[in-house]
């Protein structure tokens, strides 16, 4: 009979394995929790969340979940984190930080959240959280030129929403925060997010505590990559795709956008683009149909559309763009749902032109976009348009 026995080198490999389950079951327990609740409503998620929360109520008392949430923070106020909600939690002491150093004019911190006025278009976006929703979603679609910037006067733009907004598209704005000194950007994001499951993250009491008491100009959403899924409402499941998720969804985004520009600002909604995966691209086309109905009603709000810059002709899935040297520029990540940095590029640096109309000649001579490698490309695809989107009822 064969010796199964292990090997020294064999056991050692498990112990280490073993190890490292351990190590992230103490230091990751919330996180674990966490996943679990993002989970979809079904047979995973009914396994999953028991486990987990039994996991982290058992370690909460060892204190180390605290331990370790009050050295992210640290982090976080030292400079190194780009999480929004944990930057917004640490407000109070950076806030007094900041008066007693005297920091520059341009410098960003957030402050305790305000109260939020009611929107003039309130009544407005009521209707539009009850319409029928649009049939289909245009290709392309021409944004109302931006009033001059005042001088002396930053235009105070906020990036919110999912991934969509962190990886590619915000990033590539934030990298131009430096460049461009009549723009200020403050970030409002959060990736694995989305407007569908508030009980996860809800984002309706996030928002205002991110933004503090800042009072922006225009704020650009990305977001809805993670809302193509069934939700609980009302302590029942509510499939993706019925008319009541619909509905449900529907009036969130309404709620949302009701919300952000509450304070005046100009909202642009930027558009999902098309995905990869053809199940998962019909699920994203649902959620764009709904959002675009809900901005397509309010006169403060106009929608973006991603597609006419990575998409194909006809506003299908476009991976790769081939150059005139016969190079191909990465539009897309390769998980088939993200932007890459050279897609991103192209409009980003149209974004940049439409908030800061004096870049495109109007006060003087035309500047360089870029110098990012996708110039080329940015050269090939189409510029941003410049009107708003008729209301579609």
């Amino acid at each position: 009979m064969r010796d199964f026995r292990l090997n020294r080198s064999t056991r050692h490999m498990f112990q280490t394995l073993a190890g490292f389950v351990v190590a992230i079951l103490f230091l990751e327990s919330g996180a674990l929790q966490n996943w679990a609740d993002h989970l979809e409503p079904g047979l995973l998620r009914s396994i999953a969340q028991p486990f987990t929360f039994a996991i982290n109520r058992t370690l909460q008392p060892l204190g180390i979940p605290s331990a370790r949430d009050r050295t992210l923070d640290e982090v976080a106020r030292m400079g190194w984190s780009d999480d929004a909600v944990r930057l917004a939690h640490i407000t109070p002491s950076s806030a007094e930080h900041a008066a007693a150093s005297d920091l520059p004019s341009n410098h960003t911190s957030a402050a305790p959240a305000v109260g939020f006025p009611a929107p003039e278009s309130k009544s407005i976006l009521n209707m539009a959280a009850v319409s029928p929703i649009v049939g289909s979603v245009p290709h392309s679609v021409i944004l109302t030129p931006l009033p001059p910037i005042q001088q002396g006067r930053p235009r105070v733009v906020v990036l919110t929403g999912d991934s969509m907004m962190a990886v590619g598209f915000g990033a590539g704005l934030l990298r131009k925060a430096g460049e461009e000194k009549n723009l200020r950007f403050l970030r409002a994001f959060r990736s694995g997010t989305g407007l569908a499951r508030p009980d996860v993250f809800n984002w309706m009491d996030q928002y205002p505590a991110m933004l503090g008491s800042e009072k922006p100009d225009v704020v650009i959403v990305a977001i809805g990559a993670n809302d193509g899924q069934s939700f609980v409402a009302g302590g029942k499941v509510v499939l993706f795709g019925t008319e009541e998720w619909r509905k449900t969804y529907q009036s969130r985004v309404a709620a949302f956008l009701t919300m952000i520009e509450s304070t005046g600002a100009r909202v642009l909604w930027v558009g999902l683009p098309p995905m990869r995966s053809v199940p998962f691209n019909q699920r994203i086309s649902f959620v764009n149909r709904i959002a675009y109905t809900v901005v397509s009603f309010d006169p403060k709000a106009s929608w973006w559309s991603t597609a006419a810059f990575v998409g194909d002709a006809s506003g299908s899935y476009r991976e790769f763009e081939q150059l005139p040297n016969g190079t191909s520029v990465r539009l897309r990540a390769p998980d088939g749902i993200h932007f890459a940095e050279e897609g991103a590029s192209a409009m980003t640096a149209a974004l940049i032109k439409w908030l800061d109309p004096s870049l495109d000649g109007a006060g003087g001579a035309p500047r360089q976009l870029t110098a990012q490698p996708a110039a080329s490309l940015i050269q090939q695809l189409p510029p941003l348009a410049v009107a708003h989107s008729e209301p579609t009822h």
